[in-house]
């Protein structure tokens, strides 16, 4: 029976590569959910078993260009810390700084108001396991120097652990980050429907995956750098500031990273009037070197219950992906294109016809959106950036690979990634003394439908049916205008609506008799301007 078992952690151990491409790790950690307080984590220590299957031809790192972003995607908002940070927050004056430094809050609880806009420190309590105690320092000719590596027979069982939580919230939505992980957004709440959008893992468990061999699978958004994967810093506890000023607050959080020596970091805000989150990472050289890097952010998304519902439609504007790794074997190898959303009539757009893990990059999204929304809940998320910048987008789903590989219960999630190159196989230089940074913004969408098209304006969905369409509209932030629905260049019918982050616009549009063709959407506010265009449009 035993020997039976162990075969079986091997060959699943051998499929879960999903979140690696030749990790230069010696080691996986499995682990079957059990009772947190009372087992420790079993795991095997099997060389070679955290190399992803496939990718032993992959592409060598590509040296992409120096970075240099198209002008709207660094808006003057990214005002990253002029001082080095240091990774323990330490006392401050009580006052709210007036622009996002590298000093921390106080340690005493503190509200700040910046109109309906909220900042708080709190505390958030999570079983957390002892991996710490685990960690084995490494040698100069080890590629994750200076980062540790992890014995995991070391690994001790999963405690209460207190973690400093920062929440910003207005009237839409509620953000809760927590530095000490990396300085992650934790959670994101819709409160228009209560829905808990990001996966939040209720133990914090290191994994086999990841670029150092292990990988705290902790949920929420990570940022990663500056490496491929999950990066090198994302366990360690990130500075952070709070910035408030008039209706709109964020917090930055930041690190000065041991390999490269740049200062990473991320600014996240939010204003009173709309219902998304800005999202602004950022690095910057203090170096007197160029240094080469990546950087992502990944956001492990539920859209609800912490479990990622099958009928979670997967929305990107193309009509190709390019592999980077899978364990269905009907699908292209690594590396490889793949048509989508269709593939050889398979509709991998929809999440429940998914078999084994998938992660692909997404080359080119000209249309500045990508968005994922669960049919079964009908809620959703949009990510709406600058067409071209950041040039990297990513998406990794585990399918139906089991959960105990990450966390001790039956939560799922799926990642979507943002980046500043291409691929995982693509480098960036950062010249000393230079700044580089990007601007995105992540809002929730429900009760339209799915997405067809999204902008930072509003979201749109256009779904024909054999009788005619299901319209459906949402926008960030209180809006009045005109919605028109177009057959071919001719606009068929319109609605004058009023419409909120909270309420969206529903209908069901019946074809008329001599109106054949292609159908467009269009919303204008009150003032004419074009908030958003879709299909046939002109």
């Amino acid at each position: 029976m035993r020997q039976t078992k162990l075969w079986t952690h091997l060959l699943l151990t051998v499929l879960l590569a999903a979140c690696t491409r030749e990790t230069p790790a010696p080691m996986a950690l499995l682990t079957e959910p059990a009772p947190i307080a009372t087992t420790t984590l079993r795991l095997t220590n099997e060389p070679g078993l955290t190399d992803e299957p496939g990718l032993t031809d992959r592409p060598a790192f590509t040296q992409v260009p120096t970075v240099v972003p198209p002008t709207p995607a660094q808006p003057s908002t990214i005002t990253p810390p002029t001082a080095a940070a240091s990774r323990t927050p330490a006392p401050s004056p009580t006052a709210v700084q007036p622009t996002p430094t590298a000093t921390p809050v106080p340690s005493m609880p503190v509200a700040v108001s910046a109109g309906p806009v909220l900042v708080h420190e709190t505390t958030l309590t999570l079983a957390t396991y002892g991996y710490e105690a685990a960690f084995q320092a490494t040698e100069p000719d080890d590629a994750v120097y200076p980062y540790p590596r992890l014995i995991p027979e070391q690994v001790t069982p999963a405690e209460p652990k207190d973690y400093t939580a920062i929440v910003l919230e207005n009237d839409y939505v509620a953000l809760t980050l927590l530095p000490e992980l990396g300085g992650r957004v934790y959670r994101w709440v819709d409160k228009a429907t209560g829905r808990h959008l990001l996966y939040e893992n209720p133990v914090i468990k290191p994994t086999g995956w990841g670029y150092r061999g292990w990988w705290l699978a902790a949920g929420g958004i990570e940022f990663a750098f500056p490496v491929e994967e999950h990066g090198l810093n994302e366990w360690r506890s990130w500075t952070y500031g709070i910035s408030a000023t008039g209706d709109t607050a964020s917090v930055t959080v930041s690190d000065v990273e041991d390999r490269t020596g740049m200062t990473v970091g991320a600014t996240i805000s939010l204003d009173a009037a709309h219902d998304y989150m800005i999202i602004e990472p950022w690095v910057r050289n203090t170096t007197e070197s160029e240094q080469v890097f990546q950087y992502w952010i990944n956001a492990m998304i539920t859209l609800g219950d912490n479990r990622v519902s099958g009928r979670t439609r997967l929305i990107f504007p193309t009509d190709q992906v390019i592999v980077h790794s899978t364990g269905d074997e009907s699908l292209p190898g690594a590396w490889q294109p793949m048509t989508w959303p269709i593939y050889k009539g398979r509709d991998l757009g929809l999440y429940e016809t998914w078999q084994n893990y998938l992660g692909f990059f997404v080359p080119q999204v000209t249309e500045g959106f990508v968005a994922l929304y669960d049919e079964a809940a009908d809620q959703g998320i949009v990510r709406a950036f600058t067409p071209g910048w950041p040039v990297g987008t990513k998406l990794f789903g585990p399918g139906t690979l089991p959960s105990w590989l990450w966390t001790d219960d039956d939560s799922t999630y799926i990642e979507l990634w943002s980046g500043i190159t291409p691929t995982f196989a693509d480098m960036t230089t950062l010249a000393p003394g230079d700044t580089v940074g990007w601007s995105e913004r992540w809002y929730p969408v429900h009760g339209i439908g799915s997405v067809t098209s999204a902008t930072s304006e509003a979201a749109v969905a256009l779904l024909p049916t054999e009788s005619g369409a299901e319209i459906g509209c949402t926008v960030t932030a209180v809006t009045a205008g005109t919605l028109t629905l177009w057959v071919q260049d001719e606009a068929i019918e319109a609605w004058d609506v009023e419409l909120t982050p909270v309420e969206a616009f529903h209908t069901t549009w019946t074809r008329p008799g001599g109106s054949e063709g292609p159908l467009g959407m269009t919303l204008q506010d009150e003032d004419g301007q074009m908030l958003i265009r879709t299909g046939t449009a002109p």
